[in-house]
């Protein structure tokens, strides 16, 4: 593309990070040898220092990757086949990315959306979804929506078992702590483990987006079953966790306790 035409796109915004994904994927599997930022920039129209961040942020989420050859960096897209081993390796190398664990803990999380420390918006947590859905299912369901919601955190925990005992090798971590760490990643917000024993666990959760909701009892039903399968991958065992605490009841944070039967 001629760097006028380029130049005469419409540029878009941070905030269109899956179109500029796409465009990117596409641009790069057309070029299996890899290109520049600067030639990315010009067959996407955006310009060179907006498709910087764009590539920063799709190389730390797995899809892009860059090797230095000369004075340039060339960039190339990911299989699907190799991304979570390249996620895995982001997450817990400390030879090839010591600060990205840093770099993690950093983000922070305000009202659905994951900010990095200079407050540019990197990714969009769809928590409306999630509450959205609570709702739904508790006009059908009533109170089993609990059960529900339990289930499906303990299943999806279970369904990433296989990235987060990658990123746990790698990082020397336990399963928990690495689980916790990849909720961050994906705009889950905070969490801190305050003890870990060998039959019982405390986690708080300190900014839980199902806070938003107007209910009468805990909610973090969803955090309460993952962490049941965090907690049994890490110390083996059958774990239960409970929320002693929750924001939507007026709480400064949400707290789970886990107990191994």
């Amino acid at each position: 593309m001629p760097a006028q035409a380029a130049r005469d796109k419409p540029k878009r915004h941070w905030q269109d990070y899956d179109k500029v994904k796409s465009d990117v994927i596409r641009v790069l599997s057309e070029h299996p040898e890899g290109m520049t930022g600067a030639k990315i920039a010009e067959e996407i129209g955006l310009t060179q220092g907006a498709v910087s961040k764009y590539l920063s942020m799709l190389s730390v989420d797995g899809f892009i990757v860059s090797r230095q050859v000369g004075v340039a960096k060339l960039w190339k897209a990911i299989q699907d086949s190799d991304r979570a081993d390249v996620l895995a390796d982001k997450v817990g190398s400390k030879q090839r990315n010591a600060d990205f664990k840093d770099y993690a803990m950093a983000l922070t999380q305000q009202n659905g959306q994951l900010f990095d420390p200079e407050g540019t918006r990197i990714l969009a947590m769809p928590s409306t979804l999630f509450t959205h859905l609570y709702e739904y299912t508790k006009s059908i369901v009533g109170d089993q929506v609990h059960i529900f919601l339990y289930q499906w955190g303990k299943t999806y925990a279970s369904d990433i078992g296989n990235l987060v005992s990658q990123i746990a090798k790698r990082n020397s971590s336990t399963f928990l702590d690495s689980f916790l760490l990849l909720m961050r990643l994906k705009g889950w917000g905070r969490f801190t483990v305050n003890k870990a024993g060998p039959s019982e666990i405390e986690v708080s959760w300190l900014d839980s987006f199902w806070a938003d909701l107007k209910e009468d009892r805990q909610v973090d039903d969803f955090m309460a079953g993952a962490l049941s399968t965090a907690a049994s991958q890490s110390f083996g065992g059958d774990w239960v966790f409970s929320e002693e605490q929750c924001k939507v009841l007026g709480h400064s944070q949400c707290l789970f306790k886990g107990t191994k039967k």
